[in-house]
């Protein structure tokens, strides 16, 4: 294919692990991706500047993951996720969502108890959740305004992919969160069949679909070991994370039929690389004890 004078570097080395060295997996006119040969990392190597619309009202509106419907759904989703981040941290009072969209956590985190505040790049979706009723304010996850150990949970799901540097965003979640906080990130997995098999078919690299908006694309272990570089500690990683404690009573058979069934699903996804998303949950350190020389990554 002839390649386009118009691109430009966009990493000249792995956001992650800074290794210089690359493989091919992916080129279009606009854009093309490689593989880290260091921590395995796919990151976008080159791109058209300039490409993409942004993430205001056009995005949210006429995306095709439908941002604006399906609420309840979404928002049953959510609520069984901020469960999950309770189990890690049962002290949790209030919770941040970075990347808050139409406010779906907001509302699973006040159904839980929590106080919820939301963050976001689009000045649409902050005035959004502000006029359905959530706290909300503008801003990025690579500088965030508010103070350091605001959040005992934060959530990230689908945002990390998004950003330019996903390290100082992981590092500006663990300055955020309060010791033995935890943050829950959620991004697309790597490993994905579509990834694999048809990366020039399929939507996660196409510039007029997620190419234009995802920079880096994570396997399970790197996103562990990412969180662990910023000052996290890993606690729990795969490709969907499900909740311990299960109902008692007369919900007890449902919960254990459900929980049979997703764990049965998780087990085939995971063998059949079905599924497009990965998660993770790390815990920010009671003491401040440093990590492993070999998990931690120099300021």
């Amino acid at each position: 294919m002839v390649r386009s004078a118009m691109l430009a570097p966009f990493y000249s080395a792995c956001p992650v692990c800074k290794e210089t060295g690359s493989r091919p997996v992916v080129a279009f006119r606009e854009l093309s991706y490689g593989r880290c040969t260091g921590c395995g990392l796919i990151y976008k190597r080159e791109q058209q500047p300039g490409l993409g619309d942004g993430y205001e009202e056009k995005y949210f509106k006429h995306n095709r993951a439908k941002y604006l419907s399906r609420w309840d759904h979404r928002v049953r989703k959510c609520l069984r996720q901020v469960l999950v981040c309770l189990e890690y941290a049962p002290h949790a009072k209030d919770l941040l969502d970075v990347g808050c969209s139409a406010g779906y956590v907001l509302e699973a985190a006040q159904r839980a108890g929590l106080k919820a505040t939301g963050l976001d790049y689009s000045q649409f979706t902050v005035n959004l959740c502000r006029e359905r009723g959530y706290t909300a304010e503008y801003g990025s996850l690579t500088r965030m305004p508010f103070p350091d150990a605001s959040f005992d949970i934060i959530t990230l799901k689908h945002t990390l992919e998004h950003v330019d540097q996903p390290m100082d965003g992981l590092r500006e979640i663990q300055r955020v969160l309060r010791p033995g906080g935890v943050a829950f990130v959620i991004v697309p997995d790597a490993a994905y069949y579509k990834i694999i098999v048809m990366p020039r078919k399929g939507r996660s690299f196409r510039p007029d679909r997620r190419g234009w908006q995802h920079h880096v694309y994570f396997y399970e272990h790197n996103l562990a070991d990412a969180c662990a570089r910023a000052g996290m500690q890993p606690v729990k990683a795969g490709k969907d994370i499900l909740r311990r404690r299960l109902a008692k009573g007369v919900r007890a058979p449902y919960e254990y039929v459900r929980f049979a069934f997703l764990w049965a699903w998780v087990q085939v996804c995971r063998l059949t690389h079905l599924r497009r998303e990965i998660q993770v949950i790390a815990q920010k350190p009671k003491a401040d004890a440093q990590l492993p020389a070999s998990q931690a990554e120099a300021a």
